[in-house]
Parts: structure tokens; sequence; C-alpha cells
């Protein structure tokens, strides 16, 4: 039985089956965010399988890459799945395999563009739109999203730095309404789910939980580090993109506190001068799991689950709460 069927009980869905569910074709409102080359056909799978929505990351990807990763979800699932594409780093022929693929959902996230909206429309795809403002959720909504995910600053990897997910989702459904919105940000279980459905979001997208799964692709020794860390051992800068290279506008990239960070993160006027040496050490670390993307809700796992029964888990903690 789907965990939709057991909150509400048989035949019947629960408090938890909001209209965001009818509009993406999923049972619970639990997405998985498309966290590049980190997510897995079989995580991505195994979410949309458990009755939430599973959501490949394009970002890093190769298009032959993308068309496997695409193969083998659908080899795994026949339910919706999706596919994030990064509005501001685009790849045009990973856009293009995404609308031939006719992927059931377009993520997109940094940037805005109608016509990607458009496009996707055009081949019957539904559109996720992640903001982290209220400005930018009425952009997103006036360019056509069928759905928006507010992101706080409290989430892992690149987040924006204006407004905390407590903030930022209220105010987001006032702009938005009627289109459903997704919280994202500091959230990691049940709690998370039913608070956001408290300040009016109709669901929640997870990426740092989500990295805590069997199923998710690691890097070296991180899933200790996610296992072992504080959400306050996070730190939000742009240490990581200006040692790489990385053109991101308006974002910040939150990770757990490591040494590398901590020796460089107050010395941002030596970044440029010191990158070429830097950068192969910061390389090295991300692939040893010494340098962990993740956001403040780091510090609420505390074990690593299959994705489905995360998600069942997630569902019911909620269901509880909201009863």
């Amino acid at each position: 039985m789907s965990p939709a069927g057991r909150a509400g009980g048989p035949g019947k869905p629960g408090k938890l089956h909001t209209p965001v569910c009818g509009v993406l074709g999923i049972e619970v409102p639990i997405v998985q965010a498309g966290m590049s080359t980190y997510t897995s056909a079989e995580l991505v799978a195994a979410v949309s399988n458990a009755g939430g929505l599973g959501i490949i990351g394009a970002l890093g990807r190769k298009v032959d890459d993308l068309r496997d990763e695409i193969r083998r979800v659908r080899a795994l699932t026949s339910k919706p799945f999706g596919v994030n594409h990064v509005v501001c780093l685009l790849d045009d022929a990973c856009f293009n395999l995404t609308l031939a693929q006719r992927v059931p959902v377009l993520s997109l996230s940094w940037g805005h563009s109608e016509a990607l909206t458009t496009r996707a429309h055009e081949v019957g795809m539904k559109v996720v739109h992640q903001v982290t403002t209220p400005e930018e959720a009425g952009v997103a909504v006036t360019e056509g999203a069928d759905v928006v995910v507010a992101q706080g600053s409290e989430a892992g990897g690149h987040v924006g730095t204006a407004m905390t997910t407590m903030a930022l989702v209220p105010q987001t459904v006032d702009v938005v309404r009627p289109v459903p919105v997704l919280a994202a940000g500091g959230i990691a279980d049940g709690r998370g789910l039913a608070a956001a459905m408290m300040l009016g979001a109709q669901g929640v997208l997870m990426g740092t939980r989500f990295l805590a799964t069997v199923e998710a692709h690691g890097r070296g020794h991180s899933k200790d580090v996610l296992l072992n860390s504080l959400g306050s051992q996070t730190l939000a800068s742009k240490f990581y993109d200006d040692v790489l290279g990385n053109l991101w506008p308006g974002s910040v990239v939150r990770s757990v506190r490591s040494g590398l960070l901590d020796d460089w993160a107050r010395r941002p006027d030596e970044w440029a001068a010191a990158a070429e040496k830097i950068r192969p050490e910061l390389r090295a670390a991300v692939d040893n799991g010494d340098f962990v993307l993740a956001g403040e809700a780091v510090g609420l796992v505390h074990e690593i689950l299959p994705a489905a029964e995360l998600v069942a888990k997630i569902a019911t903690e909620a269901e509880a709460l909201l009863a």
C-alpha cells in the first residue's frame, strides 16, 4: 500500500495528499532535489516508487550520461519523475534531450526563461521552478510555472542569501496563490513537512536528507560526515564557486565546515590570487568526502536509510503530527 493509502486509510488519500500531488501525479508531497551527479537512477526511482517525486540532476552530465540515467529510471519505475536544469548554466543539448524524452516533470532553478517553460508545456511536461524570494516566485508564475519551490537560505549547496524558509514560504504562498508551493531548506523529517504545510506549502523538496540514503552517490566518506555534523557546523560562502571558477549569480554555497574552508573562508581577498593553488586541493577534498555540500538540516540526519523507507517514514511522521 502506498504511503498515502496508509495515512488516509484503505483507498482514501490522507492529509498529505495535497493538490500538488495531483499536479505532479504523485501520492505524497515529498520531492527529492535534483542534486547534479549526486543523484542516481536508483535514488530517483526509489523516491518515485515510494509515492514521492525523484529528480535526476542534469548539471555536470553529458548528453549520453543523461540519456542513460533517464532510461535507467524508466526501467526501474513507471511513476512520474523529473530532470533538473540550472538555467544560468544551461546545457542546451541536455535540455533538448529532456524535452525529446518527454520526461514528466521539468525542474528549473537559478534563473528564469519563459521560453524553457513554454517548450516544456508544449510537449506535455509539468514545470517546477525553484526560487529564493517572493519576487522571483512571482516571475516564475508569470512565466507559467506549475509549481514553485521556495528555498530558504538554510538549504545546502547553492543557496540564496535573502530569506530563511520560515519567512519565505508563507510570503511566497501569498504571492503565487493558487499555484502550489513546495518548501525547501532546513527540512529533513516529518516535523519539517508538517511545519511547511502549516505555513501554507503543499509539500517539501529535500536535498541534504536524500544525500544520506543508500542510493545517493556519495563522495568518499561524505555520508559519514553527514551523520556526524550539526547544522551549526555549516557555512555559506562564495569560496567553492570562486575557487572552482563557477559563474553562479546571486548564490553562495553552504557546506559542512572543514579545515580547508575554515582556513580560507575569512580571507576572500586572497581567493583569486590563490585559486590555481587551492583548486586541486578543493577538488580532492570533495572527492574524498572532506568538503561536503549540505544544509543546516544535516543535524537531523542520524542514519543512512533506503530512500523508499525514508519517504514512508517522513510521511508517517507528518501525518501523525497533522492528525
